[in-house]
């Protein structure tokens, strides 16, 4: 606990110790009849929270903020028809019965105690040291001022309570707006109505004794029909909690490639389409790498398409892994791939591309063959193994496009960088190459890598990175 709150804790106890142990010094002038009252709120306080105890911890439990529950009923009643001394004995009365329902820690359970009570007897100094009388006097001002000043009281009791209990609360979570301890607006109204009932059966008792027993089982059933509401809202919450989960799923479902984890082609037009059109705003470029795995068909009429798809799934992986998290990666059908890379020019674009191929061309995966015996796949960047040449199988052939330099859309820059992939493809595979510009040197060609003579301009022999005009 903070030392500014366990000050401000002390503080407060304190006082109110005081005040209601001079209060309980006064307890030998009690009259019987207060005594009767006494005995009769007594009472309506033990049926009252025997009876709502189960329903009364299902709302403390299902409130988010300070709990306000229908006990300042008995307690304003108390302070307004009751001698000070009885007032303080049956709210501390109420807060022992009180105890088992809340569950709170000492140190807290100990200062709402203070709280209520200081409440309570400022309640009590309001009505009784204004020197109204609490019976009907037929003088019109004189009556309609004691309504006043149970009106004050009440005020005085509420706004007690809850800026004390507010500002403790404040102290030892300072970073919490003090409006969340007062409670909602529904809390406190709920409160000032059982503050006005409280109001009214403490002018009833100042005529007659009975009147706690009579307002007992309305109070009962109000707290009753409290509880099924809260029970109501609570499911509704749940249900509305559901569905918003549902739709979230649903929504992710319609833009998500289940095999690879990627965004499939609506997911890719979306969020692509979106990134792209913020970049241009803000006069950033964007990268657009279209993606094919090489000799895919392959993988498939040797091994299986589970196979095939364990080999999708890993690429997923590794450009989940390899990507920033601005950047948008999807599934454009069978083995194609595409990634926009946000605020990414051509050299970075360029790079992250060949990291992606290496990454995939070193892979490693585990499957079954077409007879469910186990399998390695591996890439071709990795060396021959006893399994034999014919299980390195995976590669992949990169295009790169950038806008704007090629383009003035999302679409443009897929078509070049499509173009850039099919040289990719036409010229070896397993290598990069951009849109346009110069030959780079490239790294030496892999010996087990078939070679297919290029359709149209020639460029280096090896897997690497290079431009096609």
């Amino acid at each position: 606990m903070r030392p500014a709150a366990l000050v401000y804790f002390l503080v407060i106890e304190s006082a109110v110790a005081a005040a209601a142990i001079w209060l309980l010094g006064t307890l030998g002038s009690v009259s019987n009849a207060d005594w009767l009252r006494f005995g009769a709120v007594m009472f309506a306080i033990t049926v009252h929270l025997m009876i709502v105890r189960r329903a009364e911890e299902s709302r403390r439990n299902e409130s988010a903020g300070p709990h306000i529950d229908l006990t300042s009923v008995w307690t304003f009643a108390a302070a307004i028809a009751l001698p000070g001394a009885l007032a303080v004995l049956a709210t501390i009365w109420m807060r022992i019965l009180i105890q088992p329902i809340a569950r709170r820690q000492p140190y807290r359970f100990v200062f709402s105690t203070a709280s209520i009570l200081g409440g309570t007897m400022l309640a009590w100094a309001v009505v009784h040291l204004s020197g109204l009388s609490l019976l009907a006097t037929g003088r019109i001002p004189a009556d309609l001022g004691l309504v006043l000043v149970l009106i004050v009281a009440a005020v005085v009791n509420w706004g007690a309570q809850g800026m004390n209990i507010a500002i403790a609360l404040k102290i030892v979570t300072p970073h919490t707006r003090i409006q969340e301890f007062v409670g909602s607006r529904a809390d406190n109204m709920l409160e000032l109505s059982t503050l006005g009932a409280g109001a009214m059966l403490g002018m009833l008792m100042t005529t007659h004794w009975v009147g706690p027993l009579l307002l007992v089982f309305p109070v009962i059933l109000v707290n009753s029909l409290l509880y099924h509401a809260a029970e109501r809202r609570a499911h509704l919450e749940r249900l509305l909690r559901e569905q918003e989960q549902l739709q979230a799923r649903l929504a992710e479902d319609a833009h998500t490639d289940y095999r690879t984890g990627l965004l499939n082609t609506n997911g890719l037009a979306e969020y692509a389409g979106r990134l792209t059109e913020r970049c241009r705003h803000d006069g950033q470029p964007v990268t657009v790498l279209a993606i094919d795995l090489d000799h895919f068909k392959r993988i498939n009429d040797t091994w299986g398409h589970p196979a095939g798809n364990a080999v999708l799934a890993e690429v997923g992986r590794i450009l989940r892994e390899k990507l920033r998290p601005g950047d948008v990666a999807g599934r454009d059908g069978g083995e194609e791939f595409v990634v926009v890379l946000a605020d990414t020019g051509l050299a970075q674009g360029t790079a992250i591309a060949e990291r992606v191929r290496e990454a995939i061309g070193e892979m490693s995966v585990i499957t079954t063959d077409k007879h469910r015996n186990t399998v390695t796949l591996r890439g071709r960047n990795l060396p021959l193994t006893a399994d034999g040449p014919e299980v390195r199988a995976i590669s992949a052939s990169i295009g790169v496009a950038v806008l704007p330099d090629n383009g003035d859309c999302l679409m443009d820059a897929q078509h070049c960088a499509d173009a850039a992939l099919y040289a990719a493809k036409e010229n070896g595979r397993n290598q990069v190459r951009v849109a346009a510009g110069e030959v780079r040197v490239l790294p030496a060609p892999r010996v087990d890598e078939p070679r297919e003579e290029p359709v149209g301009e020639s460029v280096g022999r090896g897997a690497g990175v290079t431009r096609s005009a």
